[in-house]
């Protein structure tokens, strides 16, 4: 198979597993419109949101690569960089919570409750090693 008639093939598969409403701009101003009555007009505030949170969740990612992989010293000054990404992080993850209505604190019990359910004796490598199966 010539390398056209390949990249063709394919981009008709991508095409075909894809969602109308993700490449139909009727369609997803129509989801949109849904969407924004669901969430009490939150949609833009929450797709701000969600977007910032993979932005600076890959900024905080990105740093730690310097400091790993590319000889970046984790001194004063890193540290500080990494608090600063990570305040931006906090700060989307409010925005994100605000949006759904979902205080803090109720994010946080269900993070600590879901935790104790699947670590109920602690962290462990055979939890671990038992769900690379799934």
């Amino acid at each position: 198979m010539e390398i056209k008639e390949y990249f063709k093939n394919y981009t008709d598969f991508v095409d075909s597993v894809t969602a109308e409403v993700s490449k139909n701009d009727a369609a997803f101003t129509e989801r949109f419109k849904q969407l924004s009555v669901q969430l009490g007009g939150n949609y833009s505030r929450l797709d701000n949101a969600i977007a910032g949170l993979a932005g600076e969740s890959g900024e905080v990612a990105d740093l730690w690569k310097k400091v790993k992989y590319h000889g970046l010293e984790y001194d004063a000054q890193t540290r500080e960089k990494f608090q600063k990404e990570l305040g931006d992080v906090c700060w989307y993850l409010f925005q994100t919570a605000y949006a759904l209505n979902m205080p803090m604190n109720e994010i946080i019990d269900a993070n600590v409750a879901k935790l104790k359910q699947r670590h109920s004796h602690g962290f462990s490598a055979e939890y671990m090693q038992q769900k690379k199966g799934d």
